[in-house]
This record gives structure tokens, C-alpha cells and sequence, in this order.
């Protein structure tokens, strides 16, 4: 897949610098010099450290093939916190850097914020946060819906379909994290068998993770399982199970492949993980912003699809993500 996209970039490319811009196709494309794309994730983690290191190669590429400099300002807020992170835009639109993209932690609450940014002249993409209907923002991610599902089937499948389960939640404002729990919700009410019996928030962060799955675990000696919806939620559940000493006694699947998450994985306390392809994000994100600045109308939605992390793709060492 990455070859693929190699050669898509390089097409996309070639296409801009012989075509020009949909905007004035009988005008050369001008390339500066140098571009700066200021890259905001929801918070400073492994999972968002993948898209980074991703946007950054991509930026490279291109630049090599192009004959400039693409450079990727990464500002990630230590914490999800909506302040900081709108904090963080705002200074970056005053920059008036070439493009910026950003996850979002509540996308409503940030769209005056943004639109700001484009009535600049600033291009904006969204990734992994979905853009409102209508905002003609592109934003790049999979079916986080469709993930949640398949990530819930995967887990009542472990249990047979009947027992008591928990649900970590993520990011609440996040729309990612809040479609895949939707997701979750709605599947576990189809099984009448099936038990919701506790839930917390771990805000992404995998110290939080550990410490609510530990409370849950404390707090349900019969439960069956943990459902996560977010990155940082399977390794901080890993992390408690291994405490608890119930790891294989409650069942629970991965989300993504952050290092920690392939760990547990070798260590034998999970054996699946359905992953966002945070590689693919990154990439395209760089990609996305060079062909607006080209010139180029963009779609508004790029679907990375969906991966899956199984014990023998890491048995040998930790992949690069996919």
C-alpha cells in the first residue's frame, strides 16, 4: 500500500506541474520554495506520533520530487483539552502557514475557528475528526461506525454472544471515539443476552486507561469483557488485566498498533486489533494540503479503510504501522 500511494503521489504531482490548477489550468503551477503544514493532533501519544512520523516522510517525497522543502510543524497539546488545542490553531493561523491539519476534540466547537483559517486562504484538512455535513472540508479517516462494529462483533464472538461487558470510552466530543461507542452501544442492545454493566473515560491518555480499567476490573469480578474505542484504551486495559492477574479470563480486542499495543500482543494478551491505518492518515494529510496549495479541489472524504493487527504480523518485532 505504501508503494501505491508513492505512485499516486508522484502522479498527483506530475499531473499539477503539467496540467496547472483546476482553478487556471492554462497557467504553470508555481512551486515555492519552501512550504510549512502545521500538523495538531488531539494530544501528545504514540498512536498520533505514527501519523506525524507519516505526514513527515510524505513531506519528503514530495518535496524530493517537486524541488522544495515541505516541512511539518507538529504542535500536539499535552493533554485533550479543547482550550489548548483551539489555543494551539489560533497561533497557527496567525503564522499563516500553507496548511493545517488537525484532529479535532469537539470539530463543532472549533468550525468558527477553522473557517477563519480558510477565509484566510489557509487550506485546512480534518483527519480522523469528521468534518460537518456541508463545511466542504476534506477530512481523511475510515468508517469509524463501521469500525466500532466490527471491533464489537470480534468481541462477542470471544464471549458467545451473552455476558457482561464494559465500555471505555475515549475522547466524548472526539467524533471518532464517539461513533465507534455509538457503534458499540447500539450493537450490545441486539443481544438480549448481553450486558452493559459499567463504563469510564480514558480521554486517549494510556495512564488513564489503565487506571479506569483497574477500577472496572475492581468492580465487576464477573465481568467479560472490555470493549475500548480508542488507541490508548487497549493498552491501558492489557496493562490492568496483566495486574489483575485476568488476562484470558476477560476478553476484550485492540484498537490501532501503537508499539505498546504490539507488546501486549506478543505477550499474549490479545490477539486481534482493528487498526486505523494511522500511516495511511499522515501521509495523506501532507498529500491533501500540497494539492490544495496547487491548486486542486480535494474530495471530502478520503476512507483509509481498516486494518487488522493479528499476533503473527509482530511476532518478529514491532511493524510500522500500517
Amino acid at each position: 500500500m505504501r508503494e501505491f500511494l508513492k505512485h499516486v503521489t508522484v502522479a498527483a504531482c506530475a499531473v499539477g506541474l503539467l496540467a496547472g490548477p483546476a482553478k487556471a489550468q492554462d497557467e504553470p503551477v508555481e512551486i515555492k520554495d519552501e512550504y510549512r503544514f502545521v500538523m495538531i493532533p488531539i494530544l501528545a501519544q504514540a498512536w498520533f506520533d505514527i501519523v506525524h512520523n507519516a505526514a513527515v516522510d510524505a513531506a519528503d517525497r514530495m518535496g524530493a520530487q517537486l524541488g522544495t522543502n515541505i516541512t511539518i510543524d507538529y504542535q500536539a497539546p499535552a493533554t485533550a483539552d479543547l482550550v489548548e488545542q483551539n489555543t494551539l490553531l489560533e497561533r497557527a493561523i496567525a503564522t499563516q502557514p500553507d496548511g493545517i491539519a488537525i484532529d479535532a476534540i469537539d470539530v463543532d466547537a472549533s468550525m468558527p475557528i477553522l473557517n477563519e483559517a480558510r477565509d484566510r486562504g489557509i487550506p485546512v484538512v480534518l483527519y480522523v475528526s469528521k468534518a460537518p455535513q456541508g463545511s466542504q472540508f476534506t477530512y481523511i479517516s475510515n468508517d469509524f461506525y463501521d469500525q466500532g462494529r466490527i471491533l464489537g462483533e470480534e468481541l462477542l464472538d470471544r464471549i458467545d454472544e451473552s455476558g457482561k461487558v464494559a465500555i471505555l470510552h475515549g475522547v466524548p466530543t472526539n467524533s471518532a471515539h464517539a461513533d465507534r461507542y455509538q457503534a458499540l452501544q447500539d450493537l450490545f442492545a441486539e443481544y438480549s443476552d448481553v450486558e452493559i454493566v459499567d463504563e469510564g473515560f480514558d480521554y486517549d491518555d494510556v495512564q488513564n486507561a489503565q487506571t479506569e480499567a483497574s477500577r472496572i476490573l475492581s468492580a465487576n469480578p464477573d465481568l467479560d469483557a472490555i470493549a475500548v474505542v480508542d488507541a490508548a484504551g487497549p493498552v491501558g486495559v492489557g496493562l490492568a488485566l496483566q495486574e489483575a492477574g485476568r488476562v484470558g479470563e476477560v476478553q476484550y480486542v485492540g484498537i490501532d498498533d501503537v508499539p505498546q499495543l504490539q507488546e501486549l500482543m506478543r505477550q499474549g494478551v490479545l490477539d486481534l486489533s482493528i487498526a486505523t491505518r494511522p500511516r495511511m492518515i499522515g501521509e495523506w494529510s501532507t498529500v491533501t494540503l500540497m494539492l490544495q496549495n496547487m491548486g486542486f479541489e480535494t474530495p471530502s472524504w478520503i476512507d483509509t479503510g481498516i486494518g487488522y493487527l493479528t499476533p503473527d504480523l509482530v511476532e518478529d518485532g514491532n511493524i510500522d504501522g500500517f
